[in-house]
């Protein structure tokens, strides 16, 4: 299996997110100027030690916010200094997951004891009857004014105490209960459907009644599978899409 070569891109981050800030702040710093050319994959390659499946998943990352536009046989051209507004969250692996919580806050609006109907009952995957504690707010990220999600984040009971320990809504729940209770989220399961935003989501998140959105459930387990928190987001799909990678790691021919 390939791997990459030392390199300046330190930090606990994955390289190529390492890479593409880097490349961001170059941007950013007019080093790259609107409708200039980024540098050849082998020179990325060379000039911070990496690999070409780095740079690769790097430059990707920086088509996503929008600015750069790779054209075919040219290259890697600058077409903005500044993010789009729309938020592209991108996953590859659950480091991921918890830097894309960090990146946003919750707007905590309330702290509930809830009893499961039927319908949430089957999102909760759990008898109608039984009682979580309901978190909800508004997810923003840090500068925007307008709200990137709205969140009910369901915490089984035995695990609501982690309530207390909220704070400003920049923590990720999940590695609230991970703290407080001392045990690990094993496992991360996320369901994705397209939805049109009611009215009174719709006056929440700032847009029209009967909008595209996406509903986004994630489900973090714990040892033995038990659930421990379901979070349920609505996103207005103008301001939000989702991309997710996978590394496949093949096995040479059995001799």
């Amino acid at each position: 299996m390939n791997q990459d070569s030392p390199s300046p891109l330190g930090g606990g981050q994955p390289r190529y997110l390492l890479l593409a800030q880097a490349l961001m702040d170059d941007i950013k710093a007019a080093r790259y100027p609107l409708d200039s050319l980024l540098p050849t994959e082998h020179e990325l390659c060379q000039q911070f030690g990496v690999s070409r499946h780095t740079v690769r998943e790097a430059i990707r990352r920086l088509c996503d916010l929008g600015l750069i536009h790779k054209q075919h046989g040219i290259g890697s051209r600058v077409k903005a200094v500044e993010v789009a507004a729309r938020y592209v969250q991108a996953h590859a692996d659950i480091t991921d997951l918890h830097q894309y919580v960090r990146d946003v806050r919750l707007d905590i609006h309330g702290i509930n004891d809830i009893s499961a109907d039927a319908e949430l009952a089957q999102w909760l995957e759990c008898q109608p009857g039984q009682e979580w504690l309901c978190v909800s707010g508004l997810r923003f990220r840090e500068g925007d004014q307008l709200p990137l999600a709205f969140t009910h984040a369901y915490i089984a009971r035995a695990y609501r105490s982690v309530a207390e320990d909220l704070g400003d809504g920049r923590e990720p729940i999940y590695a609230l209960i991970e703290r407080r209770f001392d045990l690990r989220v094993t496992d991360v399961r996320q369901d994705i459907s397209a939805v049109l935003i009611d009215a009174a989501d719709a006056q929440r998140l700032h847009v029209t009644p009967g909008s595209a959105g996406l509903r986004i459930i994630r489900r973090y387990y714990g040892h033995n599978q038990e659930l421990l928190e379901v979070a349920v987001s609505l996103h207005p799909g103008e301001r939000f899409s989702y991309s997710f990678s996978q590394h496949l790691k093949w096995q040479g021919a059995a001799s």
